[in-house]
């Protein structure tokens, strides 16, 4: 999945799409957007939460816009996504066994 993402990325750079590259924050602040537009399909498709949540083209695309510009920053910032993900779902597991839950107690 992530060499999908690069491989995209350099191909728009092949194309000449955008005149310079993203800044790291402006790639932050598109996760932040892109995640507001999954919660708000979610609304929608529920009529806010007052119908139960079927699953729908509309936000399996909003999922994927969501990874996109997730991984799109882990590409730019040189982090190797599978990596980080496997040193998350560790650190999970180590909770759960110290203390029964996966949250952080913060």
């Amino acid at each position: 999945m992530f060499n999908k993402v690069r491989d995209y990325n350099n191909w728009m750079k092949e194309q000449d799409v955008h005149r310079k590259d993203m800044p790291t924050a402006a790639r932050i602040l598109d996760i932040q957007s892109e995640l507001g537009e999954l919660s708000k399909e979610y609304l929608k498709q529920t009529k806010y939460g007052t119908e139960d949540f079927v699953l729908n083209d509309d936000f399996v695309l909003e999922i994927g816009d969501c990874l996109y510009s997730l991984l799109s920053l882990s590409d730019e910032l040189g982090i190797d996504a599978n990596f980080a993900l496997d040193r998350v779902i560790e650190k999970y597991k180590r909770r759960v066994q110290n203390k029964n839950n996966m949250g952080s107690g913060r």
